[in-house]
């Protein structure tokens, strides 16, 4: 496959952000649900994500099939910490190899002075668990509220995993 991945442009971000919400609600839906409807999950995430997105430091890279949005990744940079947000990748494109052609393309482009990697995931989430162990992520702690594991991990073997 011939994936492509681009930054979304933030003047974008409210038409784009109901398509990645999309994705984020068929993968998250049966992992971890909310008992909400779609479109109070989405009035939530939405009130959260745009703004954070406003701010000069966040990224969202898209990720294509051709002209289809597969997924995304949003992220930023602060520091020498690398923190990873969010991935969602659609299902029917998970285990085709997008993963790793989008951290090999990523790494290319983070600064080289990134010294640790960081992640929170939900409890309930065992396969982004799985994820960040394989990214070579270690669980240090939970979040405020405890709903979610704090994982942390140097970034140098994140970078030399997919140079």
């Amino acid at each position: 496959m011939n994936y492509r991945f681009e930054y979304a442009q933030k003047s974008e971000m409210s038409i784009l952000l109901p398509k990645l919400y999309e994705i984020l609600y068929s993968n998250m839906s049966l992992i971890a649900p909310t008992g909400n409807s779609y479109e109070k999950d989405f009035e939530i995430w939405y009130s959260n994500v745009y703004p954070a997105m406003m701010n000069t430091p966040r990224e969202i890279v898209l990720m294509y099939d051709e002209n289809a949005i597969i997924g995304y990744f949003q992220y930023y940079v602060n520091g020498g910490v690398f923190m990873m947000d969010e991935i969602q990748i659609k299902q029917e494109y998970q285990g085709a190899g997008v993963f790793s052609s989008f951290y090999s393309w990523l790494v290319q482009r983070l600064p080289a002075a990134i010294q640790s990697v960081e992640a929170f995931t939900s409890k309930q989430n065992q396969k982004s668990q799985g994820i960040l162990e394989h990214l070579g992520l270690d669980q240090v702690g939970e979040n405020k509220n405890g709903s979610c594991y704090h994982y942390k991990g140097d970034y140098k073997k994140l970078h030399d995993k997919y140079i």
